[in-house]
């Protein structure tokens, strides 16, 4: 769990908000210059981070609390796209709905997530997880019929966190 113990008001104060990235208002160590850009891109995974106080804060739970005032647990990059950090772009989330909102494998070979090749049937294969639960939906001799099927599920199961998996 990450525990923030910043609020609302020292974030509006040490930092000023353009497009999705924060810049420096105030110094708060030796290597802060105002006006620059806030943080630095993890090498793990793609992520802004911004160090205050010896501690690393992802930048878009900083920039969620900017503009919200407080801090989810999750938040979801609605466009999957790690390094789009503007307000618009996102929301608070469970585990189950971020997860609803992935990206595809990179293992995936159909090109669809959640639609597989099955070689003993020579079918195609449809399934979706929701509410901690594999639902398969069938196997069909089509594929378009196996990723109408998928996406039909999503947005039963998913609704606006379903995804397609393929950043927008």
């Amino acid at each position: 769990m990450n525990q923030c113990n910043l609020t609302q008001a020292q974030v509006l104060e040490m930092f000023s908000y353009v497009d999705g990235k924060l810049f420096w208002r105030k110094k708060t160590s030796r290597k802060t210059v105002i006006g620059n850009e806030a943080g630095t891109i993890r090498k793990t995974d793609g992520y802004r981070q911004v160090m205050i106080n010896y501690r690393a804060y992802r930048t878009h739970r900083l920039v969620y609390l900017y503009h919200r005032g407080w801090m989810p647990q999750i938040i979801d990059h609605i466009n999957q796209n790690t390094s789009d950090n503007r307000i618009e772009n996102l929301r608070s989330a469970t585990r189950a709905e971020n997860a609803y909102n992935c990206k595809m494998r990179p293992d995936n070979t159909s090109g669809v997530k959640g639609v597989t090749w099955c070689k003993n049937k020579r079918k195609w294969v449809a399934r979706v997880y929701a509410n901690k639960q594999c639902v398969n939906l069938g196997r069909f001799a089509e594929m378009q019929d196996a990723v109408a099927a998928v996406m039909a599920a999503r947005q039963k199961y998913h609704g606006a966190f379903a995804s397609e998996g393929m950043p927008q």
